[in-house]
């Protein structure tokens, strides 16, 4: 379930004066969902995305795996500096499915596509869904990387 996103510049710094300890507290739910934006925006994650999505189709998997580790790393930052207990539930249950599907390709590389996205179907079941559906909800803006 990675996710594509965009969001300003002033965010960003709201975010990092939170995370840096100048902050008061955690981050709300806004600002949470901000900062994952942010940093795959500062991180360049849906380019790396679109760059190793060619590669992906033939097989070669190692490039998008890269691309999950980074994203999943993300989400586990939000997830600890989160004051949204519910959130950095829905976080972690994402970051668990982004580390079974990088885990899967990783296992994939040099498979066809067709295999690939047959394994990968697998593991979207209604209980992974559940367990991240709060997410969609508090950060409505997140679309799928495509």
């Amino acid at each position: 379930m990675l996710k594509k996103f965009a969001a300003p510049a002033a965010a960003l710094a709201l975010a990092s004066l939170m995370l840096t300890g100048c902050g008061a507290g955690k981050m709300s739910t806004e600002d949470t969902c901000s900062f994952i934006n942010d940093q795959v925006v500062q991180r360049d994650l849906q380019k790396k995305a679109d760059d190793s999505s060619a590669k992906l189709m033939v097989g070669e998997t190692s490039a998008y795996v890269e691309v999950m580790h980074e994203f999943n790393a993300i989400l586990g930052e939000a997830a600890e500096n989160t004051k949204d207990s519910k959130l950095a539930t829905s976080l972690n249950a994402a970051a668990g499915q982004n580390k079974e599907m990088a885990d899967l390709l990783a296992e994939a590389d040099g498979t066809n596509m067709m295999e690939i996205s047959q394994k990968v179907a697998e593991l979207d079941t209604a209980e992974a869904s559940e367990a991240t559906e709060y997410l969609n909800t508090a950060c409505p803006d997140m679309d799928s990387f495509s």
